[in-house]
C-alpha cells in the first residue's frame, strides 16, 4: 500500500486504531509511506506497523505536480534496507532517482533537509527578484536572465518562467512549504541545529501563506516585491 497524506495527524490517523490500515492489513505487507511529516512520526508509523505484522518504508517525495505526471520524481527512503531493495520496481514507475537513506525516519529527515534548501532558495530568489526591480531592471529581462544563470536551481527555474506571466497557482503549495518549514524548525530545535536563515524565510512564507489563497510557494516573491523600507 502507497499513501501520501498532507499532516502527521492524517497519516498516524488514517494506519492507528481499530478502523485504521494496520488493523485490517494482511499481515506481511508493505506500507509505503510517502507523506512529508516528521521523522519520530515515520518511525512510530514502523512501530505500529511491526506490533500489526506490517513492514513500513518511509519514502518521501522531491518533486512538484510536473515532475510527478512525467514520473521524474526523486525519492528518499528511510526502514530496512531489504525492502527498499525490493520496492524498486514501484519506484520506477514514479520516480527518476531513488536513494536508500538508512533506517526508519531516514527518508523524513531527508526530505526535510531537501526542503529547507527548496525553501530558503525561493526567499532569497524573492528577496533578489525585489531588489533588481526597485533598482529599475526591467522585471521580465530580469526573471528571463536570472533562469538562465548558473546559480538558480533547476527546481526555481521554471518558478520564475511562471512569475514572468504571473502565475502562482500551486504546484507545491505555500501552505505545505510553510507547514514544512515548521517541520524542520521543529527538529532543528531538538537536535540543536542553529537556522537564522530559515526561520527569516518562514516568516515571510507564512505571512504570505496567511493571505488566505491557493497559491505556490513561489508566492513569497509578490511578498516582497510589495515590502516598503
Amino acid at each position: 500500500m502507497l499513501s501520501c497524506l498532507p499532516s502527521d495527524e492524517a497519516v498516524l490517523d488514517t494506519y492507528r486504531g481499530p478502523d485504521g490500515v494496520f488493523a485490517n492489513a494482511h499481515r506481511g505487507s508493505l506500507v509505503i509511506d510517502l507523506s512529508t511529516v516528521y521523522p519520530t512520526t515515520s518511525q512510530e508509523l514502523s512501530r505500529l506497523g511491526s506490533e500489526n505484522g506490517v513492514e513500513v518504508l518511509d519514502v518521501t517525495i522531491s518533486g512538484s505536480t510536473p515532475a510527478a505526471k512525467n514520473g521524474l520524481l526523486t525519492l528518499f527512503g528511510g526502514g530496512t534496507k531489504e525492502r527498499f531493495d525490493a520496492a524498486e520496481s514501484i519506484f520506477r514507475v514514479i520516480a527518476k532517482k531513488y536513494f536508500y537513506l538508512g533506517p526508519s525516519g531516514s527518508g523524513a529527515t531527508m526530505k526535510l533537509v531537501v526542503n529547507t534548501l527548496l525553501g530558503i532558495g525561493m526567499q532569497a530568489i524573492a528577496e533578489a527578484v525585489a531588489l533588481g526591480e526597485k533598482a529599475g531592471l526591467d522585471r521580465n529581462r530580469l526573471l528571463d536572465v536570472l533562469s538562465q544563470t548558473a546559480v538558480v536551481a533547476p527546481a526555481h527555474v521554471g518558478k520564475l518562467q511562471r512569475a514572468m506571466k504571473r502565475d502562482y497557482s500551486p504546484q507545491f503549495p505555500i501552505r505545505l512549504m510553510n507547514k514544512d518549514f515548521g517541520l524542520i524548525l521543529d527538529l532543528a530545535s531538538t537536535v540543536g541545529a542553529r537556522m537564522p536563515a530559515t526561520g527569516a524565510a518562514f516568516e515571510i512564507n507564512a505571512r504570505q501563506s496567511d493571505e488566505g489563497a491557493e497559491q505556490d510557494f513561489s508566492a513569497v516573491i509578490l511578498q516582497m516585491e510589495d515590502v516598503r523600507i
